[in-house]
């Protein structure tokens, strides 16, 4: 009787013991991304599932990079190729499949640890369809304007993606010491199946109040999977 006590508590605490490892593993994520960073950037590579490979990223001047598949705990790790040394974290939220993440360099550039801020947007179709405009504004200004024809002020971050159709034209203006100054004019030119990402930068010369941008055109992943065009 004590032998097979001995054996059942045994078969209990190997239970146990399962259950609290599989309790405290972090739950696997599968999402497709591209990234894209606000200034030059090379030398970067992420590990697509455990135990694989770190595998390159490559960076594009103007528009989205190539998708990459991750399968593994949350937040996705970037890793310097040379030292491996983890530069920047992005936490995947489970609901996001199609991801953009935005890397913008820590400034001043620390000489340890994440070298990058890292933003997770859902890069779904459904998120914003092809004939639509987003615009993230992270210039640090107030900024208001007409976009397509309509009256718009920015709030700070992703504003709401609008429907343009094949071409828009923006023209937005700030205000500093009870003057209006014109921060930003352009047009966005789209094909059929394209949708538009405009990025606000702050000026590049101190006191100046013309943003920079990036403007990055691509196809949505569920009727594509090829890099944006241009």
């Amino acid at each position: 009787m004590a032998h097979a006590l001995r054996y059942l508590i045994a078969i209990l605490l190997v239970g146990c013991a399962s259950a609290v490892r599989a309790q405290s593993a972090p739950p696997e994520q599968r999402v497709r991304f591209t990234v894209f960073s606000t200034r030059a950037t090379s030398g970067l590579a992420y590990t697509p599932k455990p135990g694989a490979a770190p595998v390159p990223l490559v960076f594009y001047p103007t528009a989205r990079s190539p998708r990459y598949d991750y399968r593994g705990p949350s937040p996705l790790r970037f890793i310097d190729s040379k030292t491996n040394a983890v530069v920047a974290e992005a936490a995947m939220p489970p609901e996001i499949t199609d991801a953009l993440l935005l890397l913008v360099p820590i400034e001043p550039a620390p000489a340890t640890g994440l070298r990058y801020q890292v933003y997770v947007l859902d890069d779904a179709a459904a998120r914003q369809a092809p004939g639509s405009l987003a615009i993230i504004n992270f210039s640090g200004l107030v900024l208001s304007g007409t976009i397509d024809g309509k009256s718009a002020t920015l709030q700070p971050g992703l504003n709401a993606a609008q429907t343009v159709g094949r071409s828009a034209s923006l023209t937005l203006r700030t205000t500093s010491k009870a003057r209006s100054y014109q921060a930003y004019s352009g047009t966005v030119e789209l094909a059929k199946s394209e949708r538009a990402l405009l990025l606000l930068l702050p000026p590049f010369y101190k006191g100046s109040l013309e943003v920079q941008s990036r403007l990055l055109i691509d196809t949505p992943p569920t009727t594509s999977t090829q890099p944006a065009r241009r």
